[in-house]
């Protein structure tokens, strides 16, 4: 679509407020249904090769190995061989369809990608797949997320939307991808506005709302899904539960930096070994998978039944050690290899066996009841998700909607908070937003970059709030083109005071978005 037609659309759409946020509800509705249908397929395909997988080393591998024959595991290696190819083959035809998938969204939100959305959304669905079948530890939340965007993108290009629109329809896809990912609507909704635009406008609240609860339902009485977590009933908090709640956040802070520290540093790990190409990493990632699935297979996939387990069968210290050590490198290096998959189920994972590292002391020294390991738990799992995202409204959210259990609130904001302030004490910023550096450092850039607009919130104290439009010093290459706050509309004239609760539309380059954003935050 032209560029000055695309604007010219987009003018007249946010004339027409009132019936455009109308169209957009209606329109995540549409993309919640295709969102919910694709993804219900993508997690039953899943949970079928990991079942394949269990049979074939339970059945064959385990069995023949016990008795001295290492044919059956010699030609497991083979295959996972094949499966590395076969992953590698679809990784280099669509390179936006490597790593987790949120932080390629992101970049196409602010317009650094243009993902060819239905190569990403095949090849994002067949390589994780294919990744869970050789037993790695990926999860299935970040790829939901990219495919649940790919559709919207989809439904955007068929419908012929503006690119204004199409940045909705896709974030509202994306909330739909982690609500049906996680069977949690509301986290879905609040994961769409806090995490991928860090905006709270109607214009977004509308369509990802209306696309979480489209998703989840389908996802839910369609194919069945529930959540992926099971909780027994965790009694109510106590005073008894302060003093272990803060400790689990302070803990939780600098290993939530630590951990992500590991998946932005892992290519240094690769090139030590002298693994420098998609393939080779590949390859090692899924022969290092099979010889786990034999050794530790608690810590392959995503993590949703090491968390089960761990809250069922009460793991002994010496064991919760080794299976956080074993997770975190096996998570760290899987997807440093570049596997299509996401790594926020293995950080639930990580942050529920540190929960039970500390539950597990407290409770040997006598200072709380075994009943609560449960609440220490769930609780650290928030504040690790917390450290490493560095988004405490979601973690929450997530957390209450896994355990269905809305009474832990203020245990869970409490550990939360003080993983936030811990990890930002020792330098800990957003995983995604490191990624995100990490790709556009590494991307070839285009000859030429062409402007989007950008929606700009601007919050109470920003460098925006208070001042004219003429002014702010506004980047080159950049053009404001409408000013709201709530249902008004104000002309963007040069003598027009900003003020917080406003939201800007500017016409910008792609690599001056994430400074007007900042702008509007402080």
């Amino acid at each position: 679509m032209n560029q000055l037609h695309a604007l010219a659309d987009t003018l007249q759409d946010l004339s027409r407020w009132n019936a455009f946020r109308l169209r957009l509800f209606f329109e995540g509705i549409v993309v919640g249904i295709a969102g919910g249908f694709t993804i219900g397929s993508f997690i039953w395909a899943l949970d079928e090769s990991s079942e394949i997988r269990r049979h074939i080393f339970s059945t064959y591998i385990e069995p023949a190995l016990s008795n001295g024959d290492v044919i059956p595991f010699c030609a497991w290696l083979i295959f996972a061989v094949f499966l590395a190819y076969i992953v590698y083959r679809l990784c280099i035809h669509e390179t936006l369809a490597m790593g987790g998938g949120i932080p390629q969204v992101k970049g196409e939100l602010l317009g650094y990608f243009h993902m060819r959305w239905l190569p990403v959304l095949y090849v994002k669905f067949s390589a994780v797949v294919l990744g869970i079948l050789g037993g790695l530890s990926i999860g299935r939340e970040a790829p939901a997320v990219q495919i649940g965007a790919a559709v919207a993108k989809g439904i955007s290009r068929i419908l012929k939307r503006v690119p204004l629109e199409e940045k909705y329809l896709i974030t509202s896809g994306s909330s739909a991808g982690l609500a049906a990912a996680f069977s949690a609507p509301l986290a879905g909704t609040v994961f769409a506005l806090e995490e991928m635009n860090q905006s709270f406008s109607s214009a977004l609240l509308l369509p990802s709302m209306a696309s979480a609860v489209s998703a989840t339902i389908v996802t839910r009485y369609v194919f069945g899904q529930e959540g992926i977590f099971i909780f027994p009933h965790m009694p109510a908090t106590t005073h008894l539960l302060i003093l272990p709640l803060i400790l689990a956040g302070a803990i939780c802070g600098p290993l939530g930096v630590f951990y992500n520290y590991g998946l932005t540093h892992v290519g240094r790990f690769y090139n030590a070994i002298h693994l420098k190409g998609v393939f080779p990493r590949l390859l090692f990632a899924f022969i290092l998978g099979a010889f786990v699935c034999l050794a530790l297979p608690q810590i392959t996939e995503g993590g949703d039944g090491l968390v089960n387990s761990i809250v069922d069968k009460h793991p002994t210290l010496s064991m919760l050690l080794v299976l956080f050590a074993g997770k975190y490198l096996f998570t760290v290096l899987s997807t440093g290899s570049g596997i299509p998959g996401g790594f926020l189920v293995p950080m639930f994972s990580i942050g529920a066996l540190v929960g039970a590292i500390e539950s597990n002391i407290f409770i040997s020294l006598g200072i709380i009841d075994p009943m609560y390991g449960t609440n220490i738990i769930t609780a650290a799992m928030a504040a690790f998700v917390t450290a490493s995202m560095r988004s405490p409204i979601t973690s929450v959210l997530l957390i209450l909607e896994l355990t269905g259990d809305f009474s832990h609130l203020t245990a869970l904001v409490l550990t939360a908070a003080i993983a936030y302030v811990t990890s930002a004490l020792v330098g800990g910023k957003p995983i995604y937003g490191q990624l995100l550096a990490i790709s556009l450092k590494n991307r070839k850039q285009p000859a030429k970059e062409t402007r989007t607009i950008l929606e700009i919130p601007i919050c109470p104290g920003s460098y925006l709030s208070g001042k004219k439009i003429e002014d702010i010093h506004w980047p080159a290459c950049c053009t404001l083109i409408d000013v709201r706050q709530n249902e008004q509309a104000h002309i963007p004239q040069p003598d027009l005071v900003l003020k917080p609760g406003m939201h800007l539309y500017v016409y910008a380059l792609p690599k001056d978005g994430t400074k007007l954003l900042h702008l509007g935050r402080s």
